[in-house]
């Protein structure tokens, strides 16, 4: 069984967040935080493991974690 992931927006940073979306897959994972974090909808997009760690997170439509995907905020700079 693959490794699943947990997503979830919060409209302030560290404030209150929606309920949980289980995401199979990195491309998943990239589709939920580019959809949430772009809009301005919400301030923050969180994404953990299983095991409640943080594997992905964005604040104000850019990645901060991992640094990894950092690269994908120069993208979106250049156009």
């Amino acid at each position: 069984m693959s490794e699943q992931f947990y997503g979830y927006c919060f409209p302030e940073p560290d404030g209150w967040h929606t309920p949980s979306v289980t995401l199979s897959s990195p491309e998943e994972v990239f589709r939920y935080t580019q959809l949430h974090g772009k809009t301005g909808m919400f301030r923050e997009v969180r994404v953990t493991d299983s095991g409640d760690h943080i594997v992905v997170q964005m604040i104000d439509g850019q990645y901060v974690w991992p640094e990894e995907w950092k690269q994908f905020n120069k993208e979106d700079a250049a156009g």
